[in-house]
């Protein structure tokens, strides 16, 4: 799974935060660390791209690498919510996904509903 993070930089440095580190494995702990040494952007947009390429290198349906794209996106907007970004925009479903199959529309617009 592939997410494009791009933001601009002009939010003052956020606070370094305990919870962040209580709440939070090794590797995204050390991610905010980083992160917060430097300027934190207001603003990211996220494009969810590849979750089909996933579920079929994984040998699994479509649905299934949709579904593991939701979760990663839970977890980079809780990474967002840790890191004091305060405007996300998360680009999940283009006008040229609706040439898909109809079950997979429907799954995702069904997956779409639950997740949000």
């Amino acid at each position: 799974l592939r997410i494009k993070i791009t933001g601009t930089y002009s939010m003052a440095k956020v606070k370094e935060s305990s919870d962040v580190q209580r709440s939070s494995s090794w590797i995204r702990w050390l991610c905010c660390y980083v992160l917060q040494r430097g300027e934190i952007p207001r603003h990211v947009a996220l494009i969810m791209d590849g979750n089909r390429r996933f579920a079929r290198k994984m040998r699994q349906e479509k649905l299934f690498g949709h579904m593991l794209g939701f979760e990663k996106l839970t977890e980079t907007l809780e990474w967002c919510l840790d890191l004091g970004i305060t405007e996300v925009t998360v680009y999940a479903f283009s006008i040229e996904n609706f040439k898909r199959s109809k079950d997979e529309v429907d799954g995702l617009m069904e997956l779409a509903k639950q997740k949000i």
